[in-house]
């Protein structure tokens, strides 16, 4: 396919969708033709209709980038590639941030609902990509867990490993959340960001951006990140700056990751946030409601984690509630629970906290977690047991701390392999050696239950799930039979006051 009809379909696709003017035609004209390295433009043959998929589009301008030997057929060449694209047409920075500023004025939600739309309309969230993620639910005691196989980030094949490895070192931008990724041209190790934009906000009296994550784990999966590249610190400053953020945008949950490393998330270098306008399995959890202490009710979860919720019309007494919380997990020990607050390699409690605004209700959950390790348990004490590795090795975050479990897309061809064992079928030598570590767990499916053509795969994805369940029970630090010991620890701050 000719690269005019494209480079036509592309900005038809653009005025389609609002994201350029007729005004800027030539503009970016000119920027597609130079990303192609042309010198001219030649009006197609409309014998020929124009595309108006933008996946198609796209994929017909790599093929023609990969023919005229401008990238290599590498997934990471063509996404910095298509990114550099999707650049060409994505508006000015202040052009967005004037719009979303002027219909925030009137109707938060309104502004909220322009910015994605057009992070998906510019390819920034990859929306065709994100639809290839599995998603299925595991009924659990504590109510229904989310489990999704990550299918949206592209696999790195051999080649691209390779130029990796022959790429120079460079310390910009200083991470993948600093302000300077904005329009940065990318590199093997680095991704392309030509069509990222964000939203400049002031939360606690505190410079922040506001940016949709490319491959989203739920809806309008957003990222709040600081101006200033600084260590996360989850202490009262951060919760005022989440409590601020759900006040100026009702509609979306805010949380912060645990501080510490095994219990935090995986950018620890930069101060951030992460929510959404999603309802993840724990904010639906059953209460046991406790007491009212400064106008704040207190209640612990029937939750995995352990999850203290406050609820407060104040902002002002939910934080001076929140800090005394702080201070006595902070200092809590319960060696008979393995739960130790510091020993010689430092300090070890941490909480991981989720804000919401309901109507006039602040609500505020604050998970207690612990990352202290033991010769038998070198990834944490808390953490997910090696007998479950072969399903999720990871840290246990936020997202996975409210119950939606984002598991590694090797699984999905490695439960290929499980459903033949299932099924008696004859493994390949390969094949074999995939079942390895999934074995233990693949013959006691077998064992509980009679297995079928027709139920293997929902078998598969039931044990799947009761797996990602012990996850959690794992990282819980009072556990179900430790139940009162939780309810004292929060008395206890009843107590103190």
């Amino acid at each position: 396919m000719q690269i005019y009809l494209l480079i036509k379909s592309l900005l038809e696709y653009g005025l389609e969708h609002k994201i350029i003017s007729k005004y800027d035609d030539d503009y970016v004209l000119n920027a597609l033709l130079s990303c192609f390295q042309l010198d001219e433009y030649q009006e197609p043959d409309l014998l020929q209709p124009l595309l108006t998929d933008l996946d198609d589009i796209l994929a017909g301008m790599l093929a023609y980038a990969i023919d005229a030997k401008l990238i290599d057929n590498s997934m990471i060449e063509k996404d910095l590639f298509d990114t550099k694209i999707m650049g060409c047409i994505t508006p000015m920075p202040s052009v967005i941030i004037q719009k979303f500023q002027t219909l925030a004025k009137k109707n938060s939600d309104h502004a909220l609902n322009y910015f994605y739309n057009l992070c998906k309309d510019v390819n920034y969230v990859r929306i065709s990509r994100i639809q290839k993620d599995l998603h299925f639910k595991y009924a659990y005691e504590a109510g229904d867990l989310d489990i999704s196989i990550n299918l949206s980030k592209p696999e790195k094949d051999p080649a691209d490993i390779q130029k990796m490895l022959l790429s120079p070192s460079s310390n910009y931008p200083q991470c993948m959340l600093c302000k300077e990724n904005i329009n940065y041209a990318g590199r093997m190790n680095f991704p392309a960001r030509q069509n990222l934009r964000y939203i400049p906000i002031v939360l606690n009296h505190h410079d922040f951006y506001m940016q949709y994550s490319p491959y989203s784990y739920y809806n309008e999966h957003t990222i709040v990140f600081s101006k200033e590249h600084k260590p996360m610190l989850v202490d009262m400053e951060a919760i005022g700056e989440l409590l601020d953020f759900v006040s100026q945008f009702p509609s979306y949950f805010m949380g912060s990751n645990a501080g510490l490393p095994i219990v935090g998330g995986s950018i620890l270098n930069h101060h951030h946030f992460q929510g959404g306008r999603a309802i993840l399995p724990m904010e639906n959890a059953k209460e046991e409601m406790l007491f009212i202490q400064n106008d704040v009710t207190y209640s612990a979860l029937y939750w995995p984690i352990s999850v203290i919720r406050l609820r407060s019309p104040s902002k002002e007494k939910i934080l001076e509630e929140t800090q005394l919380i702080f201070d006595a997990w902070n200092r809590y020990s319960n060696p008979d629970l393995m739960i130790i607050a510091d020993d010689e390699n430092g300090h070890h409690n941490a909480i991981t906290v989720i804000a919401r605004k309901k109507q006039e209700i602040y609500e505020l959950d604050l998970c207690l977690r612990n990352n202290i390790t033991t010769a038998d348990r070198p990834l944490g004490y808390f953490h997910p047991r090696p007998e479950y590795f072969h399903i999720k090795k990871e840290n246990i975050g936020l997202i996975e701390v409210m119950g939606l479990a984002i598991l590694p897309s090797r699984l999905v061809d490695e439960m290929k392999v499980v459903k033949k064992y299932l099924l008696g079928e004859l493994l390949t030598d390969s094949e074999l050696t995939s079942m390895n570590h999934h074995f233990d767990w693949a013959t006691d499916l077998k064992m509980k239950q009679e297995i079928t053509l027709e139920n293997v795969e929902k078998v598969i994805a039931q044990g799947i799930g009761e797996v990602f369940s012990h996850v959690l029970e794992d990282c819980g630090v009072f556990k179900k039979e430790n139940r009162n010991q939780f309810i004292d620890f929060i008395y206890s701050i009843k107590k103190e006051n």
